[in-house]
C-alpha cells in the first residue's frame, strides 16, 4: 500500500489528571494524523482511570486505527509498553509519549532509511525540547537511549557523536 509504513505507534497513559493533558494528547495525536506516511495502528495502554476511559472513548481519531488497551494493574509505564508491544501487529514499533509530536516527516525518514540500511534495527528521534511558552532550548534525544551513548544522560554531545561516527543524523527535521 502506498502512503503507509508497517508500523504500530505504543501510548502508555498513567493517568489523565496531568497537567494540560487534553492539550498535549491532542497535539501528539494531531502529529500522527499529519504523517506523509499512514501508521497501521495507534496502541493505546491506559490505566482504568475513569476520567482517561472517557476522554479516550469521546475523542476524535479521525482515520487511524486506534486500539485501546485497558491496564487493570497498577500504572507502569514499561509493563504498559511490553503488553502494547506484544498485542502489535506490525514489523516496526515507535514508543510514544502523550505530551510527544512527532515530526510531520518522521515515519517516511523511518521507512527510507530502513531501506538504505536493513541491518538497523532501531531508529531513535532527535527531541526538539521547549520551554512552557514553546521557545526553543535544545536537542536532545530520550535519556533512556542516550545512555548507552553517553553518560550525560539525555544528552548527544559533539563528543559523543565523534565517538560513534556511524550514528547518522542526517533525515531528521521538524
Amino acid at each position: 500500500m502506498e502512503n503507509y509504513f508497517d508500523v504500530s505507534v505504543i501510548l502508555p497513559i498513567k493517568s489523565g489528571r496531568a497537567f494540560d493533558f487534553s492539550e498535549y494528547f491532542t497535539k501528539c495525536i494531531e502529529s500522527l494524523k499529519t504523517q506523509k506516511l499512514k501508521i497501521n495502528e495507534l496502541i493505546i495502554v491506559h490505566t482504568d482511570e475513569d476520567v482517561v476511559i472517557e476522554f479516550l472513548n469521546d475523542f476524535d481519531f479521525g482515520d487511524l486505527n486506534v486500539v485501546k488497551l485497558e491496564w487493570k494493574e497498577e500504572a507502569n509505564y514499561v509493563s504498559q509498553i511490553n503488553f502494547g508491544i506484544t498485542n502489535s501487529t506490525s514489523q516496526w514499533i515507535s514508543l510514544f509519549e502523550f505530551d510527544d509530536e512527532y515530526s510531520t516527516i518522521w515515519f517516511n525518514n523511518v521507512e527510507k532509511y530502513s531501506k538504505a540500511y536493513p541491518d538497523v534495527d532501531a531508529f531513535l528521534p532527535i527531541v526538539v525540547d521547549t520551554d512552557q511558552m514553546g521557545k526553543f532550548v535544545g536537542f536532545t534525544n530520550e535519556a533512556t537511549f542516550a545512555a548507552n551513548f553517553s553518560t550525560e544522560m539525555g544528552i548527544l554531545s559533539n563528543e559523543t557523536l565523534q565517538d560513534y561516527q556511524n550514528f547518522q543524523t542526517s533525515g531528521i527535521g521538524n
